[in-house]
């Protein structure tokens, strides 16, 4: 992808306002006025801004502050069939976080070859005409204690969370809107630690992805604004780092272009504490293009 400078046309929503960026200068004020008036710009740029509070089942977009987003790189990608399962419960200890010291239970999941399958981090058993799938990091009898602890009600798995664990989400296992950007890292301003490529901020509301966090053997990777994080280098691009800002919700931030180093976690960290979370409405101003497609992470 191009890097992409903030040019004269450069602008962003800002109290209501469009913020236009004159070259080096400092941002000015125009008339309140709506996205679409700034058609013309080559770029968007989101200012310094407060997180939009994540409502019940609203899906934020995430941006970079003051990082130039050229139009037409901000997706919806919409699964308008995740509500027809599968479904995920999401289990965590009193010191749980996104991908550690938790569990993801799945139902439906696909038969295994045999009846019951017990794994190092994962187990899979029959139960409500189906068969339900629990993954995590949690030791074998934790998962065995949460298995057991499982129903399925009218085809969703629910958990009577056992002693010491609490349930926190429960919802579809594939999201119905994963809203992405793309950014030429050149912009992003890190280019010396994650090469000229891509660099991406990413939000998803569902349990299949912390669920693909345990497959991919994501690690600790201290936090993001007081959010634990993790890290992978196997499940989007060369490198993400994903966190919680909200139960049931992952923000992460990627790239693509080069290994996944220490530098290279430094800088995705540098990323995630300049991004911004944006309600429905501010979303719309990032001009996202909407494809209907099967999510992953399912």
């Amino acid at each position: 992808m191009t890097a992409v400078g903030v040019t004269a046309g450069a602008a962003a929503l800002l109290a209501g306002g469009i913020v236009t960026l004159r070259g080096p200068g400092e941002p000015s004020r125009a008339a309140p006025a709506r996205a679409s008036s700034a058609s013309s710009a080559s770029a968007i740029v989101f200012p310094e801004g407060p997180d939009a509070a994540v409502a019940p089942a609203q899906t934020p977009g995430l941006v970079i502050k003051w990082a130039a987003l050229k139009r037409g790189s901000a997706w919806d990608q919409r699964d308008r069939a995740s509500g027809s399962g599968p479904w995920t419960v999401t289990v965590r200890r009193h010191d749980g976080s996104l991908g550690r010291h938790s569990a993801v239970v799945t139902f439906p999941v696909a038969a295994p070859a045999s009846g019951r399958t017990v794994t190092a981090g994962q187990i899979t058993w029959p139960i409500g005409g189906g068969y339900a799938r629990v993954r995590g990091d949690l030791p074998k009898a934790e998962l065995l204690r949460i298995a057991a602890a499982t129903t399925v009600t009218a085809g969703r798995p629910e958990v009577e969370a056992p002693s010491g664990l609490s349930v926190t989400a429960a919802g579809t296992a594939r999201a119905r809107d994963m809203r992405e950007i793309r950014y030429g890292t050149d912009s992003v301003g890190e280019a010396a630690a994650l090469s000229s490529g891509v660099t991406f901020t990413g939000v998803v509301r569902c349990g299949g992805f912390e669920d693909q966090l345990y497959v991919a053997g994501a690690r600790a990777a201290g936090t993001v604004r007081g959010k634990p994080a993790v890290v992978t280098s196997t499940l989007i691009g060369d490198g993400l780092l994903a966190w919680e800002p909200a139960p049931g919700v992952v923000a992460y931030v990627g790239y693509s272009g080069a290994p996944l180093t220490d530098a290279a976690i430094a800088a995705l960290h540098r990323i995630a504490e300049r991004t911004r979370l944006l309600d429905p409405r501010q979303w719309q101003t990032a001009e996202p293009q909407t494809n209907d497609g099967v999510n992953a992470f399912g």
